[in-house]
């Protein structure tokens, strides 16, 4: 007879970057699409550049496109939320 199964260690997958990803500061983001089961989500940077006269011009750049489950989405939305909530003071009837 067995006795069961024995509890396994979580395995630690290393986290990559191959690619040498860059840091994008992120300062907007499109309305969020969905492809098949997957949201789409694009997000966005300011820029600037210069015309063909040479004048100096606002741009909107892609900083990266997204695509994620609801699985995903649900665990980024609660990440956030406990983010957001780390660095916001309280409204001043709420301080203890």
């Amino acid at each position: 007879m067995s006795e069961g199964r024995k509890p396994t260690e979580p395995v630690i997958v290393p986290l990559a970057d191959p690619d040498q990803v860059p840091i994008r500061v992120i300062n907007e983001m499109a309305p969020i699409g969905f492809l098949g089961s997957l949201f789409d989500l694009v997000l966005s940077t300011a820029g600037s550049g210069i015309d063909a006269e040479g004048n100096l011009q606002a741009k909107r750049l892609i900083a990266a496109r997204l695509r994620f489950d609801l699985d995903f989405a649900r665990a980024f939305h609660a990440a956030l939320g406990q983010a957001i909530a780390a660095v916001t003071t309280p409204p001043k009837d709420q301080v203890n």
